[in-house]
């Protein structure tokens, strides 16, 4: 059995286990507060603005003057751990999506990094130093100017449902980009100034806003379950600490009983000299 020196010991490591994952809880809340809203209040504008980009390019015919690679997939994990499950399983549901499709793999965040160069499925893949944590403009617009060449991107992300629920996603940006077959007109639409400038812009801005709105998302839930992690790691620390005052209590009623039986046979044998 442990010493009450080493209990201590255990006992001031459990301390400063619990101040560690108060402050990353802490910032892990500040930063939910500062990006929930933004993040929920632009959701629904962005899906709406996807759905009018895709329409827009599906009426829109024009010969591919500047070829473009067909489809890469974006794996957006972190630099750091402490969030859980949720990085395993955003890149769970990218190798399923790799293992049914041969296209390029793209990798943001050290964590990715070191899971897919684990991984035997993947032999080749381009990777992207960006913090999704702290997002750096520069390294951002070179990653949105790479994913540019790319008709289709696919971003794998978590995704905010709740603060005790994240999910693993995909996000289609581009998928109607470029399309020469006929579609069939059941609404008629006018575009101002024209097709042709519309889909320009999407191409050189718009692509780039809804992937910085997927990191965003990404960041959200992220934050999230980093909360939940520390809050289970807490509970965990929690109930270490009680064991650990249990033995502690235990060993020094037994010190103290110890002391009470020597200092009657002390007294006893005094007596009887």
């Amino acid at each position: 059995m442990a010493t009450i020196k080493e209990i201590n010991e255990n006992l001031k490591f459990i301390y400063t286990l619990k101040e560690i994952i108060l402050t990353y809880q802490e910032v892990a809340n500040f930063k939910i507060k500062q990006i929930r809203e933004k993040v929920l209040k632009n959701r629904k504008f962005f899906q709406e603005l996807l759905k009018t980009y895709n329409i827009v390019a599906s009426f829109y015919k024009k010969k591919k003057t500047i070829e473009k690679k067909e489809a890469i997939a974006v794996f957006l994990s972190a630099d750091q751990t402490f969030y859980g499950s949720l990085i395993l399983d955003v890149w769970q549901k990218t190798k399923t999506f790799l293992s049914e499709r041969k296209i390029k793999l793209g990798v943001i965040g050290k964590v990715g990094k070191m899971l897919v160069s684990e991984s035997k499925s993947i032999e080749d893949f381009y990777y992207f130093d960006l913090d999704v944590e702290n997002i750096e403009k520069e390294k951002l617009l070179k990653i949105v100017n790479f994913l540019k060449n790319y008709q289709t991107i696919f971003v794998f992300h978590g995704k905010y449902e709740s603060l005790g629920k994240q999910i693993a996603v995909r996000e289609e940006i581009g998928k109607k980009l470029f399309l020469e077959e006929k579609v069939e007109e059941s609404e008629k639409y006018i575009f101002e100034p024209s097709p042709a400038e519309i889909i320009n812009f999407f191409e050189k801005e718009i692509i780039g806003t809804f992937f910085h709105q997927a990191l965003l998302e990404h960041q959200l839930s992220l934050n999230a379950a980093r909360l939940m992690a520390m809050y289970k790691a807490g509970e965990k620390a929690k109930n270490e600490e009680k064991k650990l005052m249990m033995i502690k209590n235990k060993l020094k009623n037994e010190k103290n009983n110890k002391k009470i039986i020597e200092l009657f046979f002390q007294q006893t044998w005094q007596r009887e000299q």
